[in-house]
């Protein structure tokens, strides 16, 4: 069992590292996560992990930690109102902006493990002959090396596809192989995964007209949570949209977007573009 002292070790790192926020009341999530981390990493206990964490600094042991630590709980067509908001009202406007001179470009920020991605990606799919020639790139980004592995193989147990899927999609967009689920190849094109932290975003990854960040502010402190904001805002193109989760909101970066009228959640860049959408 860990004592308070080294789980105010790891929260200090976690909220350091990711802006991980660990609520006093739910410090037993630290063991619990960290209990196969340990044994995978050949300790006999958290707590012994904890000490040579102290001890080494090993930085490649801290990053599994506080991977760890992140939630990347997700699942198929979570909260679907801003998904068929963004095909039916934002999508188009997107493609008169562009007008095919350019991709438009979609990033699903803290994705786990790819769900939210791979449902865009079938959206399109399923829309394929109304987009025609229309140049969509879908990029998934996580903190987690372990939860984008996850994603890049796009292969999920019975249980996940049950989360979210019609028998219909299900049927359509995957097949069966060695007792899972896999997307077919039609579905794979859509999207790439790269690792990434909100915190300290990379600049090779450039510039987003619509950014889903669903269900990740809420694990975070106030702090990152203000800075994560500022990070995606300048990620975003000038006429780019935001999506948060479900009482998600811009609270301490609200110069940076303007709230969407009739759908909660959803966010504009500018002025202009929230008008184009509605």
């Amino acid at each position: 069992m860990l004592d308070t002292a080294a789980i105010n070790i790891i929260s200090a790192e976690a909220r350091r590292r990711a802006g991980i926020a660990i609520p006093l009341a739910q410090t037993y999530l630290v063991e619990a996560r960290l209990a196969p981390v340990a044994r995978s990493e050949g300790y006999d206990s958290q707590a012994d992990l904890v000490r040579a964490l102290e001890s080494s600094k090993d930085d490649r042991l801290w990053r599994r930690v506080v991977e760890s630590l992140a939630d990347h709980e997700t699942w198929f067509f979570r909260n679907p109102a801003p998904l068929d908001y963004f095909m039916s009202d934002i999508l188009p406007v997107l493609a008169r902006i562009k007008a095919r001179k350019a991709p438009i470009r979609i990033l699903c920020a803290g994705c786990g493990t790819g769900q939210e991605a791979w449902s865009l990606a079938m959206l399109m799919q399923e829309q394929k002959a109304r987009l025609g020639a229309m140049d969509i790139e879908i990029v998934g980004t996580d903190i987690s090396r372990r939860a984008i592995e996850r994603a890049q193989s796009a292969a999920y147990s019975q249980f996940e596809v049950q989360r979210g899927l019609s028998i219909h999609r299900l049927i359509e967009h995957f097949e069966p192989y060695d007792q899972q689920w896999v997307l077919k190849d039609s579905i794979k094109r859509w999207v790439r995964f790269e690792r990434d932290n909100l915190l300290n975003p990379s600049e090779e990854l450039g510039g987003f007209d619509i950014i889903f960040c669903r269900n990740v502010l809420t694990g975070m402190t106030p702090d990152a949570r203000r800075h994560t904001l500022r990070m995606l805002a300048e990620r975003s193109a000038p006429a780019g949209y935001l999506v948060l989760g479900k009482g998600e909101t811009i609270s301490g970066a609200g110069e940076l977007y303007r709230a969407m009228s009739g759908i909660k959640g959803v966010y504009a860049r500018t002025i202009e573009a929230a008008r184009q959408a509605a």
